[in-house]
């Protein structure tokens, strides 16, 4: 149950400013409860999704 976009912040600088994208690739959780900037490792990312679920 997960669902995943790719939106280039170029092209949709409004969205880019919501979600304050500070570098590429970043992903967001949960409509920003969570965040990772850069290629991560999949236990950080597995971490940082854990974290989101709880906020």
């Amino acid at each position: 149950m997960i669902r995943a976009e790719a939106v280039d912040a170029a092209e949709f600088p409004d969205l880019a400013n919501q979600f304050r994208v500070q570098g590429v690739p970043q992903t967001v959780i949960n409509a920003g409860k969570g965040s990772a900037v850069g290629a991560i490792p999949e236990g950080r990312m597995l971490a940082e999704i854990k974290n989101a679920l709880q906020n």
